[in-house]
């Protein structure tokens, strides 16, 4: 039984199995910090940090179905071997020695998340995740045949479906990859939809740099700018970035408030003579 087939049982059990391990359970989610979204998350996950190998807690990863833990060493092992092979082909295509990204690293970490889509009953108010670009280094995405994936070249305006190919992964850079190259390499700007007839699976596979892995580009070809002023950590790159997300989302709350509340006003004018309004 593969690990596709696995994590297809592990969906249609999650409250009874999900809630004995390392995992998270959510539908809605309602953060007051991101009320400001039009749109709310729809998804279930199961999350489970991979590597380093010592930081497994195999007390934590469950035990149904049967062999699920050597599947699962399996294929965490197989998607890391891919993610270095990736990166050596990127630093070579930067100029670079073919293990510059991986060393970069420090010490590359690698967490699973396990996305299941539920069928949802109105989709126009949901997004099975937000607009978002991943913070670590290099994403290896596994779709159903249903697909939601969405990415955007130019800020929103425009989304352009991922078609899913059986057997084939989507591959993202995130922002930690983008800065090490530069801008050379964007990171992927992408987000998930759901819909009313089908539930839908996805596995994502994130390798992160170490957090004391200095972020900074690698190379600066002539007559180009770093898009960093500063080198950082990737502890405190990450720390930014989840400051400024929430930051983003109360000043859209705010918006929102205020203009629901210039709704109201101008209701309440509405309502009167114009000898009233100008009196």
């Amino acid at each position: 039984m593969n690990f596709v087939i696995f994590l297809f049982l592990l969906a249609e059990r999650n409250l009874q199995i999900w809630q004995n391990f390392d995992l998270y359970y959510l539908s809605l989610i309602f953060d007051d910090s991101l009320q400001g979204e039009a749109v709310q998350d729809w998804r279930e996950i199961v999350t489970y940090f991979s590597y380093p190998i010592r930081a497994r807690d195999y007390s934590r990863w469950p035990d149904k179905p049967e062999g699920w833990i050597a599947v699962t060493e399996k294929y965490s092992e197989k998607l890391m071997e891919l993610a270095c092979q990736l990166l050596e082909v990127l630093s070579e295509a930067m100029g670079l020695e073919k293990e510059a990204l991986t060393k970069a690293c420090v010490d590359m970490d690698q967490k699973v998340v396990v996305n299941f889509y539920p069928k949802c009953p109105q989709p126009d108010l949901t997004l099975g995740l937000k607009r978002h670009t991943d913070p670590g280094t290099i994403t290896l995405l596994l779709q159903d045949q249903v697909g939601g994936l969405q990415a955007t070249r130019d800020n929103g305006k425009t989304w352009i479906t991922v078609q899913p190919v059986e057997g084939a992964f989507v591959v993202n850079l995130g922002d930690h990859g983008h800065f090490l190259s530069n801008g050379r390499f964007k990171n992927a700007d992408h987000q998930a939809v759901v819909n009313s007839n089908s539930s839908r699976l996805s596995i994502a596979t994130f390798q992160n740099p170490a957090p004391d892995a200095i972020v900074y580009p690698l190379k600066i070809r002539e007559g180009e700018k770093a898009v960093l002023d500063e080198p950082m950590t990737f502890a405190e790159m990450y720390r930014r970035k989840m400051s400024k997300d929430i930051e983003l989302a109360k000043l859209k709350k705010l918006a929102k408030e205020q203009d629901l509340q210039a709704a109201v006003e101008k209701a309440k004018l509405d309502d009167k003579p114009i000898e009233q309004i100008f009196a």
